[in-house]
């Protein structure tokens, strides 16, 4: 769709049909520009509407398409604190006494909060656990009572939202909740929205339908957990308090203790994230009514993991053999982007899954190893005598482990089939000089499946030693040294 330059350039070239008109529009005239200049940005605005309903059924790849799916799927852009334990070391002569909630910070300046109380006598140090995240409280009066009433919160900067509550000045606290659907009418409710600018919105009930509508001159105070999100470990050295209070304070060292790192925290989800997530046909949390926990689960965690995946009993008996030990259970494979949160992280899927089905608790989630496995590809390509066999063969190389490595978003769920083909194909003929010319070809062999399947735990990645290669150069047209390229 046309731009909104593209507009006014085409405006000005329909005006020049009408002299009078035309002049005044140049001169800045406002009884013709103002009605144009609403024209040309409602214009505007219709296209980018156009843009974004073409119609991508499966793979969506524009990034206005993506947002407005993850907004549609309530995907809010929600960071994980760090947690680090941190080592206090009183160098003065009295006992000193650091609540939880106390405030502290690194040497980038990030705000570190304690999550336990200490206490610290004279000569000693004590390890206490703390967290990469700031409380800031935002006062809001309602001017007018609105049912379904919203309003924008503001993040503050580089930050991300962790969590929220909002009270009203009768002490009423708001819960969270996901979406209206069975908010009984007249509960102190909230649902947070997010838009394509990943802006957040808090949206209140209707009395009559769901929730509790807001009257005017109702006063909130709005209580907001923020972070920074992932942090580099290596980084975190020396810290100090944000404020001291006493002398003997000022003689309290901090220091990130050595090996501490509990939870190394996670930003929102990035625009590939997001892609992956828009090829779910799902657009509920509901993973009961969908069955599809891995959906659930991805959402929640895919930002914290290099590997994750949940299947039911079913896909667990096709691969691993029948038992009455597998009925009602649900089994998950992870593998996180920080190896000593393994725990953590099981721990907090298991609650996950276990909130949104009660059948699930009780260790009926069972969590199995992840499995490493190399995917074997095979490159038969024929080039162009202009082409270098060595320089393609690590073009190639390099543009398929950067995709699909160890570590790579691609590898990050299960493919019970392998890589997709056509998307490798298709990758190498746009990334890949060499066969963009017209005597270059190639094609792709994979491992046969039929003897060694995938399994739901195994990780599958390409890697340097996955990589075959069969790559000759072609002798041109009637053995000369001209070819036509």
């Amino acid at each position: 769709m046309p731009s909104l330059n593209k507009i006014k350039q085409v405006t000005l070239i329909a005006l020049q049909a009408y002299p009078d008109i035309y002049a005044r529009y140049i001169s800045g005239d406002s009884t013709v520009t103002a009605p144009m200049s609403a024209i040309q940005h409602m214009l505007a605005e219709i296209g980018r509407d156009v843009e974004v309903s073409e119609i991508e059924p499966f793979i969506k790849s524009r990034e206005a398409t993506i947002l407005a799916d993850a907004s549609n799927k309530g995907i809010l852009p929600l960071g994980t604190p760090c947690q680090h334990y941190i080592t206090l070391t009183n160098r003065g002569t009295q006992r000193l006494t650091i609540l939880s909630g106390r405030v502290f910070e690194d040497a980038q300046g990030r705000p570190w909060q304690f999550l336990q109380n200490a206490e610290v006598l004279p000569n000693e140090s004590v390890d206490v656990l703390a967290e990469q995240s700031q409380v800031r409280k935002v006062k809001k009066t309602i001017i007018e009572t609105l049912p379904f009433n919203q309003f924008k919160l503001d993040i503050e900067e580089d930050m991300s939202l962790v969590s929220l509550t909002a009270v009203d000045q009768d002490s009423n606290i708001y819960s969270f909740v996901t979406r209206w659907m069975n908010t009984k009418a007249g509960d102190y409710a909230i649902i947070l929205k997010t838009d394509t600018l990943r802006e957040i919105t808090l949206e209140f009930g209707d009395t009559a339908r769901f929730g509790r509508t807001l009257e005017a001159n109702t006063e909130l105070e709005i209580t907001v957990l923020e972070t920074y999100g992932e942090v580099d470990a290596s980084t975190l050295k020396e810290a100090m308090l944000q404020q001291a209070n006493t002398a003997d304070e000022a003689k309290l060292a901090i220091r990130f203790k050595s090996g501490g790192l509990v939870r190394m925290g996670a930003n929102p989800l990035s625009i590939d994230q997001m892609r992956l997530l828009a090829s779910y046909p799902t657009h509920d949390d509901n993973a009961v009514f969908l069955g599809n926990f891995d959906f659930l689960v991805r959402k929640k965690f895919m930002n914290r993991t290099f590997y994750l995946n949940v299947w039911n009993e079913m896909i667990h008996e096709q691969h691993y053999g029948s038992s009455v030990n597998h009925i009602n259970h649900l089994f998950v494979s992870v593998v996180p982007k920080n190896r000593a949160e393994y725990a953590l992280i099981c721990d907090e899927i298991s609650q996950l899954i276990a909130k949104v089905d009660s059948l699930y608790s009780y260790g009926n989630v069972v969590f199995i190893e992840p499995v490493e496995r190399p995917f074997h590809i095979t490159i038969k390509a024929i080039l162009s005598p202009v082409h270098d066999v060595n320089v393609v063969q690590e073009q190639i190389k390099t543009l398929l482990i950067s995709n699909y490595g160890k570590e790579q978003l691609a590898s990050s769920y299960n493919m019970n089939n392998g890589f997709n083909l056509q998307e490798i194909i298709s990758l190498i003929n746009k990334q890949i000089p060499a066969f963009q010319d017209r005597q270059s070809d190639f094609k792709i062999d994979i491992e046969d499946l039929s003897q060694n399947s995938i399994k739901p735990s195994h990780w599958l990645f390409i890697s340097e030693d996955s990589i075959t290669f069969d790559i000759k150069r072609s002798t041109g047209l009637g053995g000369g040294m001209w070819t036509v390229l």
